[in-house]
């Protein structure tokens, strides 16, 4: 469908629901992008209900239970814990006429297929199963061809994805033309590094983009930093350590956020970076604890909760701006109605450790079939969850390595030209800048997880980010296992008390 810079794609899409003879499931499969929705069809008398195929946005369900007269569908549950996630691997429907004569509510699974749009628009695409001859070499510099175009090539999507999710963004504080409109949720590892950075390509210069760099007081963590030395007599009274604020919240994340914005500083001066730290002390994260805990819901493990929280915090958008490391610090509060996340990158370009293992015991084929499994389970993610914390706050999370155009094409792409778990590099090292006239695209000093994005990364300038380690967002902002005497030993799969 084609909509226009001033039109409202929910009024668009609405009016050619609405037309006569049509299919609503034919219709929704051509639609690229995230979405729920519960469409009354009255020409058929059925109720359709589903999300995208990659389940970005939150819709839940409560069927009939005992002592319940009602069918629910809900984009939040509110704690309740009869309600449960809706699949997104397929859409739904209700027909009232037969409701109403049997007196009980058949939902009905309808496919997303449709001959007339791309399927990958309908479900994620496939990966190549070609597999790279065993014997063949790794990869050293200068990369050949095939990697200069296969990079190149990444990027254009990529760059493109992420211009789809910046453009065209209204306004809402009337009152500062260069105030954020978009921000991201920023670790200072590479895939929101990168996301950054190509949101700087297409938003105007002199508009602010807002960095939201979370950080927890974690008691368990803080009170290992400052445990006494082993020599202390047990009779002694051990010294006591007072941590400044800001030691108290130099998480990994913040050191490594920190870092970053001085690459963005040096390589885009013209822009306005606002680094915004949010510092969450442990008697606040208490407080806000039972409603995070409802905002989740129906998601309730102890992993679940870390990620909630970093999430709910870091949309609030409330902390404080410096212009430079000895300037006082500012109150701020981010204006952005959109914060991009990188989340996908890991699932798509092999960045966890399990795919470095399934090479490990089962070759190309094995590091091939984990990938596929990544990319199979997108759906099963927890994005609703994410999503119903974060609009929380009147914000909106848009995914730029989850499109489906862009998933299609890196699944085109052969594995060993996405991930290679041979090539050993050093992780956070901060490799020298090479001249200006030296070519960019050199693989000397990456690790080989997400190659393809490191080597992407590195094109764009982005040398410091290009090396760092994968860290998940709850151990970088330590927002995992905060409640005091907690074991580290305790599961991130373990239900909620």
């Amino acid at each position: 469908m084609d909509i226009t810079p001033s039109q409202n794609d929910g009024t668009i899409l609405f009016e050619r629901l609405c037309q006569p003879n049509v299919s609503v499931p034919e219709v929704l499969s051509t639609l690229e992008g995230p979405y729920a929705f519960v469409f009354y069809q009255h020409e058929t008398q059925t109720i359709y209900f589903g999300r995208d195929p990659l389940g970005r946005r939150s819709l839940l369900i409560r069927n009939k239970t005992e002592g319940a007269k009602d069918f629910t569908v809900a984009s939040v549950g509110t704690g309740d814990p009869s309600f449960e996630e809706l699949p997104a691997d397929c859409l739904f429907s209700i027909s009232l006429s037969d409701t109403i004569l049997n007196g009980s509510f058949n939902i009905n699974s309808v496919a997303r297929n449709s001959s007339l749009v791309p399927s990958h628009l309908t479900s994620p695409a496939r990966l190549l199963r070609d597999l790279p001859d065993s014997s063949k070499a790794i990869p050293t510099d200068p990369l050949p061809d095939e990697w200069k175009t296969t990079v190149a090539e990444y990027l254009k999507y990529l760059e493109e994805s992420v211009n789809l999710r910046v453009r065209d963004i209204p306004r809402h504080d009337l009152g500062n033309p260069h105030s954020a409109r978009v921000a991201v949720l920023f670790s200072g590892g590479i895939d929101s590094s990168v996301v950054a950075f190509l949101a700087h390509k297409h938003l105007p210069k002199d508009e602010q983009i807002d960095l939201l760099n979370v950080a927890f007081e974690n008691p368990r963590t803080l009170q290992g930093n400052t445990q006494p030395s082993k020599r202390h007599s047990s009779k002694k009274k051990p010294n006591t350590v007072t941590l400044s604020e800001s030691q108290k919240y130099m998480v990994p994340d913040r050191a490594t956020g920190l870092a970053q914005l001085e690459e963005f500083r040096r390589l885009a001066p013209e822009r306005i970076w606002n680094f915004v730290e949010i510092n969450i002390p442990y008697d606040e994260s208490v407080r806000f604890r039972p409603i995070i805990e409802q905002l989740m819901a129906p998601a309730k493990t102890v992993m679940d909760l870390s990620l909630a929280q970093a999430l709910y915090f870091a949309s609030r958008g409330i902390g404080i701006v410096r212009n430079s490391e000895s300037d006082q610090p500012q109150a701020y509060t981010s204006t952005s109605s959109v914060i991009l996340s990188g989340l996908g990158a890991d699932e798509l370009l092999g960045g966890y450790i399990r795919h470095k293992n399934a090479f490990k015991h089962a070759g190309w084929q094995g590091l091939l079939d984990e990938l596929q499994l990544d990319v199979d389970r997108i759906h099963t993610r927890n994005l609703g969850r994410d999503d119903r914390v974060i609009s929380s706050h009147g914000k909106e999370a848009r995914y730029p390595f989850l499109s489906m155009t862009l998933l299609a094409h890196l699944s085109s792409v052969p594995v060993h030209l996405k991930v290679d778990p041979r090539v050993v590099g050093h992780s956070d090292s901060e490799a020298a800048i090479p001249p200006l006239d030296e070519d960019l695209l050199v693989i000397r000093g990456l690790p080989g997880d997400k190659l393809l994005h490191r080597l992407a990364a590195r094109k764009l300038g982005l040398w410091g980010a290009a090396g760092r380690a994968k860290r998940a967002m709850q151990f970088g902002s330590r927002s995992a296992r905060m409640e005091e005497g907690v074991s580290k030993k305790t599961k991130g799969g373990m239900e909620l008390v």
